[in-house]
């Protein structure tokens, strides 16, 4: 009798530079030695009510991402995430409040939200935003819904001058006017570039 052996793919090592609660790291992650790098998307909930509304704009922002998804590694030919310090860190906190900000919203102050993705979203990604959140607006008065976004780890891949590749991590809570909360996490894989001094989001896709 013959016992077939499954045989495991290599494994490599990819680093990711970027801040986490406040200080500058390098993170190690292994990956099969074939296969890009691919980082699950997160969810979980804390015990709380799962509120439909909420659902709908975590539902919405997801096909965003998909819909814009573009892989700004495959242009970025020098990469000096780990050795330029001071500029990881500055795409690192620059896109990682704002996007905090951006996918924030409150049924009461739209324009906030708003007025932070015309700041930081450009190109396609501002107008899927417009989009998208055209039809949560309706919604979200009716719910009375609030959504906080904070950005928990934002890390650097890929830094090439004035452009760079990001893997955001948000922490998402969304609270109905009745008091019903939802609680959940996101996963971004982000391309931004830099024009006078200040990081811009040019595409975004769930990691």
């Amino acid at each position: 009798m013959t016992t077939k052996r499954t045989v495991k793919p290599a494994r490599r090592a990819v680093k990711v530079a970027g801040k986490m609660s406040g200080g500058t790291r390098v993170a190690v992650l292994d990956a099969p030695e074939e296969a890009p790098v691919v980082v699950a998307p997160v969810r979980r909930r804390r015990g709380a009510v799962v509120v439909g509304a909420v659902a709908l704009v975590m539902a919405g922002l997801a096909g965003w991402f998909a819909i814009e998804a573009r892989d700004a590694t495959a242009v970025l030919a020098h990469n000096t995430a780990l050795t330029d310090v001071a500029t990881t860190a500055e795409v690192s906190d620059q896109i990682g409040k704002a996007l905090g900000t951006v996918f924030s919203y409150r049924y009461d102050d739209p324009a906030k939200s708003e007025q932070a993705a015309k700041e930081v979203l450009t190109g396609p990604a501002l107008g899927q935003y417009d989009q998208l959140f055209a039809q949560v607006r309706g919604l979200a008065a009716e719910q009375k819904l609030v959504v906080t976004s904070t950005a928990v780890v934002s890390g650097v891949k890929v830094l090439d001058g004035d452009r760079a590749s990001l893997l955001v991590f948000l922490d998402q809570t969304g609270v109905r006017g009745d008091g019903q909360r939802s609680t959940g996490a996101a996963q971004l894989s982000v391309s931004a570039e830099r024009a006078e001094g200040k990081w811009r989001v040019t595409a975004l896709a769930a990691a």
